[in-house]
């Protein structure tokens, strides 16, 4: 506990460094507490919101599409502004709202409260779809490192929720809640990083479940009403948003995921640390071991033995038939060449673009880079090879909500299709392949030597 408590003040300073480089972040719109209801802990946790311009204006009717993000961190540290960066691209470029999730961190919270945090707020946001302006039909899920693994779990989670299904399977229920219409959409405060408390209406009377919740399924418990708060300059009573069917009926919302984008994830934790790391063609840039050790006893210290081959922990792990069902038509994961998570990424993404689940995978390999290259501790500058992985991401993202593309992200369209890679020109050793005028790597084959640094203090996802 103690270091990881170190190690996220040492995180935080790398962030701060990192948010120095032009252009600068921008800070959330406004923040949304909201309750547990997967986890047996109970509790709250946050969702972050970042919204396009002109949002505060549309039209009562318009919806927007909506990424729902999971930050890295190793389960461990990070919070959910640090992938700041990405959430201007998406709401400039892709016009979409983009809520970030504070899920709990281990060792506090272990596997699997990530998961289940990361699964309550795409429920959540589905539920109060309307009061948020958001299309619940137009819903992509992204992270980073850790968060890419949630990105990948979360979706099989949901569909066992949806299918009653492998361990979460919810508890029917015998419900006669209060009925309260729901008022017009209240327009939400805009002043930065305003705090949105929910305030539930109690049903009439508690559900019962119809039987004894054991380890293969869930009975979810009914909110309770929030205590009332004065607002103040940064804090909201949002009273409009009621209790959810998932909380008071059990009952998935209807929600359709259009994408997955998954930036340098942890695949397949039935592979040892070891076992990994010589698989990085530079092992001196591969995390330091006592970090990794650090998240690995964090997030999966509980009493008895974790199942490695849990698909909420490890998704390669998961069936092909689960994996069909489970994930959308369009997936797009990046992987970083000298990141001892590149070849578990890699084999999982040639498996699912390959028969029987035959997805269609966009992103690929990024030469010359380390594990969270996008979160370098660099006050100066931010990598142009982030900077061209984020465009290619969201010209994706947008063909894919069906918004218009213009030229140059037709352009960014070509270039993420699974044969070119590409890496930043001044991080390339002299022995290095270049690239051509559309910045397509020429030499795949060719282990360049890169930068001479490991991953920094910003990266430590």
């Amino acid at each position: 506990m103690v270091k990881a408590v170190i190690w996220r003040a040492l995180m935080a300073v790398g962030m701060k460094i990192h948010n120095f480089a032009d252009p600068k972040p921008p800070s959330p719109t406004f923040t949304l507490v909201i309750p547990s209801r997967l986890s047996p802990r109970g509790g709250s946790f946050k969702l972050v919101f970042y919204v396009p311009d002109g949002y505060f204006d549309a039209p009562d009717d318009y919806r927007f599409p909506v990424v729902v993000n999971y930050h890295g961190g190793g389960f461990t540290l990070g919070t959910a502004t640090d992938d700041a960066r990405w959430a201007a691209c998406i709401v400039r470029h892709v016009y979409a709202v983009f809520v970030s999730v504070e899920y709990r961190l281990a060792p506090e919270y272990p596997f699997s409260v990530g998961v289940e945090d990361g699964t309550d707020a795409v429920i959540y946001l589905a539920s109060h779809a309307e009061e948020l302006q958001i299309n619940p039909h137009q819903m992509a899920l992204s992270g980073f490192s850790a968060g890419g693994n949630f990105a990948l779990t979360v979706p099989l989670m949901l569909h066992d929720l949806r299918n009653h299904s492998g361990r979460r399977m919810l508890g029917k229920t015998n419900t006669n809640p209060t009925t309260n219409p729901l008022n017009k959409r209240r327009r939400l405060g805009e002043g930065e990083g305003d705090t949105l408390l929910p305030i539930p209406s109690a049903p009439a009377s508690p559900p019962t479940a119809a039987f004894t919740p054991s380890s293969s399924t869930l009975s979810l418990p009914v909110p309770s009403p929030v205590s009332s708060r004065s607002p103040t300059g940064s804090v909201y009573k949002l009273t409009d948003l009621q209790p959810t069917a998932l909380e008071v009926e059990q009952a998935i919302p209807d929600l359709t995921l259009k994408a997955l984008v998954s930036f340098y994830p942890p695949t397949d934790f039935r592979i040892s640390r070891e076992e990994k790391r010589i698989t990085n063609p530079q092992p001196g840039k591969n995390l330091p071991l006592m970090l990794t050790s650090l998240f690995d006893a964090s997030y999966m210290h509980q009493d008895g033995d974790i199942a490695l081959d849990d698909p909420y922990l490890s998704p390669a792990a998961a069936s092909d038939a689960l994996l069909t069902e489970a994930y959308p038509d369009e997936i797009i994961l990046y992987t970083c060449e000298y990141d001892m998570l590149n070849a578990e990424g890699t084999a999982f993404g040639e498996r699912l673009a390959a028969p029987p689940i035959a997805k269609t995978v966009h992103g690929g390999l990024i030469k010359s880079v380390v594990h969270g290259f996008d979160k370098k501790p660099n006050p100066i500058s931010f990598p142009a090879s982030a900077d061209r992985c984020y465009a290619e991401a969201c010209a994706e993202l947008k063909r894919i909500f069906g918004g218009p593309t213009s030229f140059e992200e037709r352009r960014q369209l070509e270039k993420s299709k699974p044969v070119y890679r590409f890496s930043d020109e001044n991080e390339r050793g002299e022995d290095e392949p270049g690239e051509d005028g559309d910045g397509h790597l020429i030499d795949r084959s060719v282990n360049a030597p890169g930068e001479s640094s490991r991953a920094g203090l910003g990266a430590l996802i």
